[in-house]
């Protein structure tokens, strides 16, 4: 996986025709943000939507003992729903009160979506939501995984275009090389 040149989190209004005869506006790829990148961890992907993942855990459903997640690459992504940078917080904290936060070496979180037709937010607003959200996780981890290596910023959620990621595959965070590659 690569950082790509330019993405969208903007969407077009599907009740008009018109738009799918014009490309949306594209911001300029940021990077992605390496935290605590100082080896290498290799291991299967577990993960999905941040607030679904929070819903199962809050039903205590379809979410196996802790242990059975030590050693998988954490992969999380935020909905259109654009929950706020709190709301992240809020969601990981009780992942690190379970215990689960703790099991994975790395963390790879997808940069948010941070425009909706319900929160059309500016280009400097849209920067200030991802900030206050990659700012949530390290305050998290700082508290539940100090350990995890930390990316922010692929594109494997609501941004366009997107990386497809399979849950199981093997995945490699290099923190040195700040490199991730991906095993399907």
């Amino acid at each position: 996986m690569a950082p790509i040149a330019e993405f969208t989190d903007l969407q077009p209004r599907w009740e008009d025709s018109s738009t799918l005869a014009r490309e949306l506006p594209t911001t300029k790829e940021p990077g992605w943000h390496w935290h605590r990148s100082s080896k290498v961890v290799t291991g299967p992907t577990w993960g999905g939507n941040l607030e679904i993942l929070h819903w199962n855990l809050a039903a205590n459903r379809w979410i196996l003992p802790n242990e059975s997640y030590a050693g998988c690459v954490l992969l999380l992504e935020t909905s259109e729903d654009m929950p706020s940078a709190d709301e992240v917080f809020v969601m990981l904290r009780n992942f690190g009160e379970r215990g689960m936060l703790a099991q994975f070496p790395a963390v790879v979180f997808a940069k948010a979506k941070a425009w909706h037709t319900h929160a059309p937010l500016s280009d400097d607003e849209r920067t200030v939501f991802r900030i206050e959200q990659e700012e949530a996780v390290i305050r998290a981890l700082d508290i539940y995984n100090r350990e995890a290596i930390f990316v922010y910023g692929p594109d494997f959620g609501h941004t366009d275009p997107q990386y497809v990621l399979p849950y199981g595959g093997s995945m490699t965070i290099d923190g040195p090389a700040q490199r991730i590659t991906v095993q399907y």
